[in-house]
């Protein structure tokens, strides 16, 4: 009969996924230890205590054991493994108070689950690709990488010109692929697989993934390794009404296009070819996004020159007028009267006019600037309408039906203007006659409208 300690031992070894001989160890080593483990009086809790820490402990073992497995694949040419030794320590007291400590070791051996896994992906692996070659990433590629993660975005390395030459050749290759998988889209009228493209180019696919992920690796190693120059030029525009993270992003638009144009084979760096894209892309980040409305690259690259002429003048001593800058530019002072006068900013009106105190939006710019649009004036709106109420008042209370259908038709008053002709066409009488009859109505018009003062009014009609 095994002691209730032992007993939980022995079922948590039952439960461990162990071999036949790792699992014979384990119920040695316990029935060993089984008489040390018996506490004086049978049902004490500090036995269960200590079974539960055992317990414990062995499963934190097993997935200790796991998680030190190195994270790249190794061959494992045998099934089995070395033993592994769990020394599990637990502690009982006595209805005295006195402690007693005692140790188990458990010896477990066998294969993890994770070693299994591994070793059946090889073995399929090994079968279905027997003859293929294996290709890996350049090493030296993959350590720059990494080392440069490590310190952070930016490079402090300089690359050599070997380097350099190496890692152009890399991105050239890249490009030139992806040349032919434009050329293989056009032909095929869909998005052609790896597969494919490794047909095509009459290689296999893990040589087609690779040289692609080298590209892609050498671009980035030459990026980062240049950030710092990007960040030299864009500082030469800062404070020109652009935010400098905007000008960065910029040169990293126009470094990224000079990495893709640099042919090392002319024998200059890369940072001397790389150095006028950067700048360019610089121009047009600054173009893009310094105005509200959008200003031609050449007139900032004048705004620049007449800003480096005026701090050239301020250091002579000399007055930084127009004139001055223009001679010194050997440019018209027009040219440059016209460059300064394209700084001034947009304003809108509808932002606040002052700084509000409550934080509740006050008054804008639109409320001190007056409008000289009438039609924007809600009094001339009014006025409008009162207008033609009265005239429509006046037509009815004093004039026939026909002599005020003549009135409307003629002075186009909620229709269509008309010549006397035409009217005369529709109501059947002569030219002369509907003139007449119109001539009398204007008359009678009039009268009334003196009488109510209206006569300003009837002058617009």
């Amino acid at each position: 009969f095994a002691p209730p300690a032992a007993s939980k031992l022995t079922v948590a070894a039952h439960r461990l996924k162990l071999s036949p001989h790792g699992r014979a160890q384990v119920m040695r080593a316990l029935r060993q230890s089984a008489p040390a483990l018996a506490p004086q009086p049978p049902p004490l809790l500090p036995a269960d205590e200590f079974s539960l820490d055992a317990i414990i402990l062995l499963q934190r073992s097993m997935l200790e054991k796991q998680w030190q497995l190195p994270f790249e694949e190794e061959d494992d040419d045998d099934g089995g493994g070395d033993g592994h030794h769990v020394e599990a320590i637990g502690s009982a007291e006595d209805d005295d108070g006195k402690g007693r400590s005692s140790s188990v070791v458990v010896a477990r051996s066998g294969v993890s689950a994770r070693q299994r896994r591994m070793s059946g992906r090889r073995r399929g692996r090994s079968k279905k690709g027997s003859g293929a070659v294996h290709l890996s990433i350049s090493p030296e590629l993959l350590q720059s990488r990494n080392r440069i993660y490590l310190r952070g975005t930016v490079s402090k390395e300089l690359l050599t010109q070997k380097q350099v030459v190496h890692l152009s050749k890399k991105i050239k290759d890249g490009i030139w692929l992806q040349q032919q998988r434009s050329k293989l889209k056009e032909k095929l009228g869909n998005e052609p697989s790896y597969k494919q493209m490794a047909q095509s180019l009459r290689i296999s696919t893990p040589e087609l993934r690779s040289r692609m992920r080298e590209s892609f690796l050498a671009r980035e190693v030459l990026t980062m390794s240049n950030i710092r120059l990007v960040i030299s030029i864009a500082q030469k525009y800062d404070k020109l009404g652009v935010e400098l993270s905007d000008l960065i992003q910029g040169g990293l638009i126009g470094l990224l296009r000079g990495i893709e144009k640099f042919d090392a084979s002319r024998g200059f760096r890369i940072s001397t070819y790389v150095y006028w894209w950067i700048r360019q892309g610089v121009s047009r980040a600054l173009a893009d996004n310094s105005k509200t409305f959008r200003l031609p690259t050449y007139l900032h690259e004048r705004l620049i020159a007449i800003r480096g002429a005026k701090y050239a003048l301020e250091d002579q001593g000399v007055s930084p007028t127009t004139q001055n800058i223009a001679k010194l530019l050997n440019i018209s002072e027009k040219k440059v009267h016209n460059a300064t006068e394209a700084v001034n900013k947009a304003l809108s009106l509808d932002q606040q006019a002052f700084p509000s105190l409550n934080g509740l939006p006050g008054d804008t710019l639109h409320s001190y600037i007056e409008d000289q649009n009438v039609a924007n004036d809600p009094w001339h709106g009014f006025e409008e309408w009162y207008l033609k109420e009265e005239v429509n008042k006046l037509l009815n209370s004093n004039l026939t039906e026909r002599e005020r259908d003549i009135i409307q038709l003629y002075h186009g008053i909620g229709k269509q203007c008309h010549t006397w002709e035409d009217i005369s066409r529709q109501f059947g009488l002569s030219r002369e006659r509907v003139r007449q009859v119109g001539l009398i109505a204007m008359e009678k018009l009039k009268q009334r409208a003196r009488r109510k003062k209206l006569d300003a009014l009837l002058q617009d009609y």
